[in-house]
């Protein structure tokens, strides 16, 4: 199922509304919503860049942006499990401080949604990262957590500054 209605309703849209903003009709957007009918794809375009997601994510593939900066910020501040049942937490927090230090970005007191957009934007360049993004896999919270420990951790500059990070603090 696509997610056309879902994100209609987070934005608080009207069928109506959204069909004005894309040039369609209400009863082509209530069909989208049901299934009924499928969008060709300049519309199916048309609605990824007026929600701003990619076409997949509004076909119901993958995961957005938003969803994985969440999962960034739930790992950072929250326990949680490896997929051996390891539970994780303060070896995250670790990871994510050792690369502020390395890229010489000052750790806010209150870090939010906006701090890792700015700082960390640098994840969706890797494939394992972008792959979320289109997926048609299902995964669970703790293995993207861990996904993107192992990003953040691999773009370090070397093998080197992590071991001494690690052995300092």
């Amino acid at each position: 199922m696509n997610r056309i209605k879902e994100l209609r309703q987070e934005n608080k849209f009207s069928q109506i509304e959204l069909a004005n903003k894309v040039h369609a009709s209400n009863q082509a957007i209530s069909a989208y919503e049901s299934g009924t009918r499928e969008p060709k794809e300049p519309m199916w375009q048309k609605l990824a860049d007026f929600f701003n997601v990619s076409v997949d994510y509004l076909k119901g593939y993958g995961y957005s942006k938003d969803y994985i900066y969440k999962q960034l910020d739930d790992a950072y501040k929250e326990k949680w499990k490896d997929p051996t049942g390891q539970i994780m937490g303060g070896g995250f927090d670790k990871t994510v401080d050792a690369y502020l230090k390395q890229a010489k970005i000052k750790k806010p007191s209150k870090i939010d949604k906006t701090f890792w957009k700015t700082n960390f934007n640098f994840l969706f360049d890797n494939p394992n990262i972008k792959r979320l993004l289109t997926t048609k896999d299902k995964y669970n919270d703790d293995d993207i957590k861990l996904l993107l420990e192992y990003t953040i951790f691999l773009n370090f500059t070397t093998m080197k500054q992590i071991i001494d990070y690690y052995n300092n603090n």
